[in-house]
């Protein structure tokens, strides 16, 4: 299926069907292959990247400040891939979208989509939402993340301001940007089985756009018996389908193979 959002997009001899612009951190080297991998044919993917300061891993207090002011290069990277004329924007970036709730999160979204002139702008905490929203809306959660305690929290405040219950997070303590995406199949399973191990969730989430969990999703599904929404799925498929683009994302789980 062809669609085209209003506004600056064009198709090209390669993107017979949408261009969808991908922003992610200089050090993430998971969202560019993960996205590259559900790609539809006739859809091509095209990124930009934007600088986000060094956050210290050694002192949870300073952890947590730099939670709260660290401010990253995104509206310089969006101006760049706005110029490739994309039909949709994702954005492949977990920690500064989790805030708040979720009128913060949809005005977040929309101050972005008015900076991208109306194309379609996709954060992740509203691709959670709507993921979650399209297989159901279950209620309690279990979280994974490669972070620390402080930001566990405030993804666990953002889900319980939203009207879920997190019954259980498991931050894997990733300490650096670049170690996120050095987790193993095993150590990302293991993650998720501590999670299980919770009576009463529903649902598994994953927060942490540079931990590779996207090609395992069919298989944590299928181990657990239990729906995973994970952040650059959601992303990817929200973005896809903003674009007017609906195919199954095969092997992604059961959001990108069904809605």
């Amino acid at each position: 299926m062809t669609g085209a959002a209003s506004g600056p997009s064009s198709l090209d001899a390669l993107a017979t069907r949408a261009k969808i612009g991908v922003i992610v951190p200089a050090t993430n080297t998971v969202v560019q292959p993960e996205m590259e991998s559900m790609r539809p044919p006739g859809v091509t993917n095209h990124v930009s990247r934007m600088l986000l300061p060094p956050r210290p891993y050694d002192d949870m207090k300073e952890y947590r400040q730099a939670l709260e002011t660290e401010r990253g290069g995104l509206e310089e990277a969006l101006d760049l891939v706005l110029k490739c004329e994309p039909h949709a924007v994702a954005h492949g970036h977990s920690i500064h979208s989790f805030r708040g709730d979720r009128a913060r999160a949809e005005a977040e979204r929309q101050r972005l989509e008015t900076l991208s002139g109306g194309i379609p702008f996709v954060t992740p905490s509203v691709a959670v939402l709507e993921g979650l929203r399209a297989i159901g809306n279950p209620q309690a959660l279990g979280v994974l993340t490669p972070y620390w305690p402080p930001a566990d929290a405030l993804i666990a405040e953002f889900f319980t301001a939203c009207g879920y219950r997190v019954l259980a997070t498991h931050g894997l303590e990733a300490k650096g940007p670049i170690s996120v995406s050095q987790f193993t199949p095993a150590q990302i399973l293991a993650g998720f089985d501590r999670l299980a191990d919770t009576p009463g969730i529903e649902a598994f989430v994953h927060v942490g756009t540079n931990l590779p969990v996207s090609a395992m999703t069919a298989l944590i599904e299928e181990r657990l018996g239990r729906p995973l929404i994970g952040v650059n799925v959601a992303t990817y498929w929200l973005a896809l389908r903003r674009a007017g683009v609906r195919d199954a994302l095969t092997g992604f789980g059961l959001l990108a193979e069904r809605h």
